[in-house]
């Protein structure tokens, strides 16, 4: 009886002390709405480190439980640095998509290498544009990218297997910073498919004009056709708190001039306060960036907004965050032309604890209203 107490309680030491070596952190943020109707989403991220590596799990839930699943890899090999993940679908339970990355750098020449694979359906939208789709029906997709940088040239050549065996997809060949003259520098892009020259960009040019405002000019040669764009850039005052966003109205072969499609104002007071004001001509314009567009809302027809933002010390430490926000449209506004009131708080309670609240009040028959409450905790 005393040996089996002896190896019982050397086992338990044993597994304490080898589990107090392990690296475990991770996140735990979830979110209740309780307007326009209940809702739970909830995301727990769990990093395991060992051997220079983090090993991450990102699993997401919801109403209806498990919602999505990912790993991700990262870490250094020696010389060679890594990053990689993996998804999958949770209804049904499937594989979905992966990927690894390896770069090395050694007396300023760069060096990696990038694969992906992927099922039909599943080529994650932030990779522009699934390659194999032109040749469909495909069972999995299979891309290699080889990139080599030498400042201040840089080599892309990608490879692309779509079940029908290993072919060559592209090259693109950059320099960066060539001198042209007066003191006059571009950029120039050569681009090279299987079915042979794609296209040659030169880019980077600027023309200033005058009072601050200058012209970058692209220049795109394809086999059919050449064109031109103008990027208008405004400098001095509108690179600290007046921002125009806009383009060139080019006719061929007549420029008419400047389309303003949104301006910015944005004043910092003190610290992390500040105030914005934004007003679109045209919301929906590319040319406005992706976070100032995906503010307004096209029910609402929604065109102008301002914004305040304020911060100060909260507890352990922490700083707390608020964002209110008023936003103008032209379907069915409300009173003085205003369609909702929304706000983001978020309050640190503990070192590791974050309360977030976010809510929107519509001022206007278009928008709906809502109230989430959330955490995120941190170990």
């Amino acid at each position: 009886m005393k040996r089996a107490l002896a190896i019982a309680v050397a086992v338990c030491t044993l597994g304490i002390a080898g589990f107090s070596q392990i690296a475990l952190k991770g996140s735990w943020t979830a979110t209740v709405c309780l307007v326009p109707e209940t809702t739970i989403s909830s995301t727990l991220s769990l990093t395991y480190t060992v051997a220079g590596f983090d090993i991450t799990s990102t699993t997401g839930f919801g109403m209806v439980g498990l919602t999505a699943q990912s790993f991700s890899l990262k870490g250094a090999f020696g010389p060679f640095k890594m990053d990689g993940g993996m998804r999958f679908e949770v209804s049904p339970p499937s594989y979905s998509r992966s990927w690894l990355t390896t770069a090395f750098d050694f007396a300023g020449v760069g060096i990696s290498l990038l694969v992906r694979h992927w099922l039909p359906g599943h080529w994650d939208p932030l990779w522009t544009g699934d390659p194999c789709l032109p040749q469909t029906p495909y069972t999995a997709g299979m891309q290699y990218t080889f990139t080599t940088t030498v400042a201040p040239l840089s080599i892309r050549i990608r490879f692309l297997d779509c079940c029908y065996g290993i072919e060559f997809q592209d090259l693109l060949v950059t320099l960066k910073g060539v001198d042209l003259c007066c003191g006059i520098k571009y950029d120039a892009e050569f681009s090279f498919t299987k079915l042979g020259f794609h296209s040659l960009v030169l880019k980077g040019i600027s023309i200033p004009l005058c009072c601050g405002v200058s012209l970058d000019v692209a220049v795109t040669y394809t086999v059919t056709s050449k064109s031109v764009t103008i990027t208008p850039k405004f400098a001095g005052f509108a690179e600290a708190c007046f921002t125009v966003w806009g383009d060139a109205v080019w006719t061929t072969p007549t420029w008419s001039g400047i389309r303003i499609d949104a301006y910015r104002i944005r004043c910092t007071i003190a610290d992390c306060n500040y105030l914005e004001y934004v007003h679109a001509f045209a919301p929906g314009a590319l040319t406005i960036p992706k976070a100032i567009r995906d503010k307004f809302l096209a029910a609402c027809g929604e065109y102008e907004y301002l914004e305040l933002g304020f911060c100060g010390p909260g507890c352990c430490g922490g700083r707390y965050t608020v964002t209110l926000r008023t936003l103008w449209g032209t379907v069915t506004p409300g009173i003085f032309g205003i369609t909702r009131f929304v706000g983001t708080v978020a309050i640190p309670i503990m070192t590791n604890f974050t309360l977030n609240l976010d809510f929107v009040a519509p001022a206007s028959a278009c928008a709906s209203a809502r109230f989430c409450l959330g955490w995120t905790f941190t170990f």
